[in-house]
């Protein structure tokens, strides 16, 4: 098996129609790889893929690190193929979700997190692409065994920008878009519209508040260009032309009207 290729290490997760793989190269390098079984899902998977390469494309382009997804083939223990969706794991001793952090790290992320500053753009960033589930799981933190900070990343966009899959439509979604309220667009529903945010972070990004502004100018004066490189990253044949024109509109026009956005948000930070 070449180097490059990704080898199945164990079942992680399955749940809702999908299972997710511990995958791992020669090399040692590991990631996760999700894919759909139920046909129903599959037709969906379409999106999930189209969700993950927009975020991280649109973090990158922000500043704010995001594990690498891209799609790939993996053989499973059983010898059948899977087309799926990878996202790598970060190379370190110890690779821990902000859940399982010590209350003195997400309490004072300042003094055990590196570019801890970072972290209190993320609520804006995350307004801005439409994802409501930054929960204490999809915040990654990772550091060698000398090391005595965390470094941290991103993971798990699968609902953001064009919401959930399985309710994703065009024509609604293009009856709902008005330019002029663009920032109170979104393709999710009752609890699903108010965002989340991991423990500690609403009085961590409230305490750096210049941190936070920087990332809405940041995304304002980001150039339309660069929206339409990271909508043109998505995999050939999983959108249609119509969708990427679409959703391209969706994210220049919430650009313009991010302050707009997380003055709704910030409501909350008190």
């Amino acid at each position: 098996m070449g180097r490059g290729r990704w080898r199945y290490r164990k079942l992680f997760r399955k749940r809702y129609g999908r299972i997710i793989w511990l995958v791992i190269k020669r090399n040692g390098q590991k990631g996760f790889f999700k894919f759909p079984v139920q046909k129903k899902q599959r037709r969906e998977h379409r999106i999930l893929v189209a969700n993950e390469y927009i975020a991280a494309a649109l973090a990158k382009s922000v500043g704010l690190p995001v594990a690498k997804v891209k799609q790939v083939t993996v053989r499973g223990s059983r010898g059948i193929r899977r087309r799926g969706l990878l996202s790598q794991k970060a190379s370190a001793n110890k690779v821990i979700p902000w859940k399982k952090a010590k209350k003195r790290v997400y309490r004072k992320p300042q003094k055990k997190v590196k570019k801890a500053d970072l972290l209190a753009r993320i609520v804006a960033f995350d307004a801005w692409i439409m994802n409501p589930d930054r929960n204490n799981r999809n915040l990654i933190l990772y550091r060698k065994k000398s090391a005595k900070h965390y470094k941290w990343y991103l993971i798990d966009h699968g609902i953001a920008v064009f919401g959930k899959p399985s309710r994703w439509s065009l024509r609604k979604a293009k009856r709902k878009f008005r330019k002029k309220k663009a920032y109170k667009f979104t393709m999710h529903s009752g609890s699903k519209k108010k965002q989340r945010i991991p423990k500690g972070l609403e009085r961590f990004t409230l305490d750096n508040r210049k941190s936070f502004d920087k990332m809405v100018k940041k995304i304002k004066k980001l150039p339309n260009s660069v929206i339409r490189k990271a909508v043109k990253k998505v995999p050939k044949g999983c959108l249609r032309r119509a969708e990427r024109k679409f959703i391209t509109k969706v994210l220049i026009h919430r650009k313009k009207q991010i302050k707009k956005i997380v003055k709704r948000i910030s409501k909350r930070f008190k």
